[in-house]
């Protein structure tokens, strides 16, 4: 009696286990359409007072901000990261992100005296806490906060509340990925490596 209990229990679970998996089957593309969509939560584009360019993609970032600086003049920008990219060791070189985001900014024609640079942080946090004190040190408060498209939804989430209390407005500009949208991130490996560490990500910033 009891193995015929276990067994009925068995095959439903089974039943429902295979029930979802051919639902999530056949909608997997909705579906994963709207996990790579609702990292990127980046807002209409406004002129603020100031351009952060986050450390981590130079290259991806810095073009996100010659975009901005060749379409509007006046804007300034600050250009973040205290990591040193070990692959530009290669050129017998080292620089901080920071330093390498400026000199392809430099490099793609825009003005060196528009762009300042913030050299000691090493993460996301530490860079919210380090943009911050720069604000308040020049008064500025609304600045646009450039990364790349699937890591704003994680940035928005450190720097908004913190920098709201502070009264500081924070908007939030993509660079694009070349490599996979939020529409196609699983179907190479960069998009699915890039899509799950946002999303551990994420969640360690819940918990935390």
């Amino acid at each position: 009696m009891i193995k015929k209990l276990w067994a009925k229990r068995f095959v439903r679970i089974l039943t429902y286990f295979l029930a979802v998996c051919i639902l999530l089957f056949a909608f997997r593309g909705p579906i994963l359409r709207s996990m790579g969509r609702y990292l990127v939560a980046q807002d209409a584009w406004e002129p603020t007072q100031l351009v952060v360019v986050l450390g981590g993609n130079s290259y991806e970032r810095g073009l996100a901000a010659v975009d901005i600086a060749q379409q509007h003049a006046e804007v300034k920008f600050l250009a973040t990261g205290g990591n040193r990219p070990m692959q530009i060791l290669a050129l017998d070189t080292s620089m901080f992100e920071a330093e390498l985001t400026r000199h392809w900014m430099v490099k793609k024609g825009v003005d060196p005296s528009r762009i300042d640079i913030l050299t000691s942080a090493t993460s996301t946090g530490e860079e919210a806490d380090e943009v911050l004190t720069f604000c308040k040190k020049h008064n500025i408060s609304h600045v646009t906060i450039v990364s790349s498209t699937y890591h704003l939804r994680r940035v928005k989430w450190i720097f908004h509340d913190l920098f709201e209390e502070n009264g500081i407005t924070t908007k939030y500009y993509g660079a694009n990925s070349e490599g996979f949208t939020p529409d196609t991130w699983w179907q190479n490996e960069e998009g699915l490596i890039v899509t799950n560490n946002e999303y551990v990500k994420l969640l360690y910033y819940m918990v935390k």
